[in-house]
């Protein structure tokens, strides 16, 4: 095998540190004694591996010991960690490897120089989920602030000549699909070598149904290149909802014959496009229903959890859904898989919440934009071939009166264009009646709640739905009237309740009713879709919304975080499923 990889959770070590012990402390030596530290299972949360952690934000320090094979000698050895939050510092035997400051995305270092070969080493991370000014998310969050170490770790030995990133477009073409491959190559041996790269598409069946191979060319030591062509795979299907065909692309870089990395890689064909006031998948119209999902589940909190969200998806498909918006943050890439593997259109997104409100001190928005910028390009990277995203979301609910921060948004969406022009560049408002700033945006998306914010503000339970019904369509005809030419998908829409009340305004049979009369306010041509606020009951921040200040669990969801299904999902399954023709 041209790639190796070594799995590092399971059993580490951790130790509190809330008032600034550690480093002054050497935690991080290869011989610190850890004997009476605590023992913990990662990936997980603070929470979840010490109850005296529940809620808690502060620092954790978590050490383990690793053995590396003597045969990696002389390769590139990364240390990959696939999420910690928020921040990270990481050493091995004592040396500093890195930071990371981006939580729920991926980030590497290389540790070759650090290691002993064959013998015991020592990985120890630093890990804190404080909030600060100027980072995204930042100081002000709408979910639990779960730290930890809440993904895999491991360890992946390649040829010091590898492959970097890499980046596939699929589109269905007459009788097949055409098929353009882009390849990031790093050549970290000490010579100039020969490169070529070599790619195969197979079926399910593992077949091979054709193979492209480049040009031969010289890359010098210590040198980054690309290597990159066109081609047509014949008698492929297109992947859509309906028929989620995959393909996999097996990349093979080679020098002076021989195979020296490989990376495999899902890939769909499927084209997406915003024309006329419609959405529009493989040159057909197609309208969203879907849900904002959390990626939390109540066995593992935040951490890993890819059985729960598989049956999530499965659940929502079988409630007439065919999108899911990611919400607020990238996801775990294993949930993209599914996404792909079981048909379902996505929405990636990252933290930039409540940009500009709260407490937030608006002198910290360009240092604020300038991370955004940094995670929009990383998830990106990470995602982009999978064929289930079909939009990248800059933003949530951002303060868009404030000049710095509405020009921040259509920043972001431009340079989502330039990371990748072949999906959706978006922000998600709830400012837009007032500050309909979509100039850049290829979609107009947006959020809103006229039912539990009127029927707050009047304090009565008996509010007539109808006006619920009439402001989607009066505002919704509004907003595009000034944006004609751009389809509207509500991202966000909804209401609470409280499982297994009935006839009251916090019942389940009242949550029903007024997804129903907000949906049918969306019905006019140039509505592209309907996303409910949310799939499940999540944890927030407790102390933190108007109507629930002591409430630790978000009661939006159409199921309960055990995963019942409320009267609610039945409503959205029977709107959903007419909406589409099939009852």
């Amino acid at each position: 095998m041209t790639r190796q990889h070594v799995d590092l959770c399971g059993p580490w070590k951790f130790q509190p540190a809330p008032v600034g012990f550690g480093e002054k402390d050497e935690y991080f030596c290869i011989g610190h004694d850890d004997s009476r530290w605590g023992d913990a299972l990662l990936p997980n949360s603070f929470d979840a591996i010490a109850s005296i952690l529940d809620c808690y934000e502060g620092v954790v320090w978590f050490r383990r010991a690793f053995d590396v094979p003597r045969e990696w000698q002389g390769k590139r050895v990364l240390l990959r960690f696939e999420g910690v939050n928020y921040h990270a510092k990481v050493w091995v035997n004592g040396q500093e490897a890195g930071e990371h400051q981006d939580g729920f995305l991926r980030f590497d270092f290389p540790i070759q120089d650090a290691i002993d070969f064959g013998g015991e080493n020592v990985v120890a991370v630093r890990a804190d989920n404080i909030r600060r000014d100027g980072e995204v998310p930042g100081v002000h969050r709408g979910w639990r602030t779960y730290g930890g170490i809440l993904r895999e770790v491991e360890l992946i030995a390649t040829d010091p000549l590898h492959l970097g990133d890499i980046r596939i477009i699929a589109e269905p073409v007459e009788q097949g699909g055409g098929l353009q491959v882009y390849a990031d190559i790093q050549n970290e041996r000490a010579e100039t070598s020969d490169v070529e790269l070599l790619v195969e598409i197979a079926g399910d069946d593992g077949k091979t149904i054709a193979s492209f191979e480049s040009q031969a060319v010289s890359l010098p030591a210590g040198e980054e290149g690309e290597q990159s062509f066109v081609g047509h795979v014949p008698d492929v299907g297109p992947w859509s909802p309906d028929t989620p065909n995959l393909y996999t692309a097996k990349l093979e870089l080679r020098s002076d014959g021989q195979t020296v990395d490989e990376q495999t890689i899902r890939i769909g064909f499927r084209t997406v496009e915003a024309k006329d006031g419609k959405l529009l998948l493989n040159g057909r119209p197609i309208f969203l229903t879907g849900y904002n999902r959390h990626e939390d589940s109540p066995e593992r909190n935040m951490a890993t959890d890819l059985e729960t969200a598989r049956q999530d998806i499965i659940d929502m498909k079988a409630g007439g859904c065919n999108f899911v918006r990611l919400c607020h943050y990238p996801h775990h890439p294993g949930e993209l898989d599914l996404c792909d593997e079981l048909g379902i259109l996505v929405m990636g997104e990252i933290p930039l919440y409540w940009w500009g409100g709260g407490n937030e001190a608006e002198d910290h928005s360009a240092a604020k934009l300038q991370a955004a910028k940094r995670q929009f390009t990383s998830m990106i990277r990470r995602d982009i071939n999978h064929p289930s995203i079909i939009f990248w979301s800059a933003s949530n609910e951002t303060k868009e009166d404030l000049r710095a921060i509405a020009s921040g948004n259509q920043e972001l969406v431009r340079l989502a264009k330039e990371l990748d022009s072949t999906r959706f560049a978006v922000h998600v408002s709830n400012h837009w009646e007032e500050y309909p700033n979509f100039a850049a945006d290829d979609i107009i998306c947006v959020n809103g709640y006229p039912t539990p914010q009127s029927r707050l503000k009047g304090g009565k339970l008996d509010y007539d739905l109808s006006r619920s019904t009439r402001f989607w369509n009066d505002h919704l005809q509004a907003l595009h009237e000034k944006h004609p030419g751009k389809p509207i998908l509500i991202a966000e829409f909804g209401n609470f309740s409280f499982e297994g009340v009935f006839g009251n305004g916090l019942g389940e049979d009242v949550q029903a009713l007024i997804l129903e009369a907000e949906f049918a306010g969306m019905q006019a041509p140039y509505i592209c879709g309907a996303t409910i606020w949310c799939w499940a009951d999540h944890p927030w921040p407790p102390a933190t919304f108007g109507f629930s200040h002591y409430m630790a669990i978000s009661p939006f969801g159409v199921v309960s975080r055990d995963r019942h299904k409320l009267d609610a999902y039945h409503a959205a399954k029977r709107m959903f499923e007419k909406k589409h023709g099939k009852s």
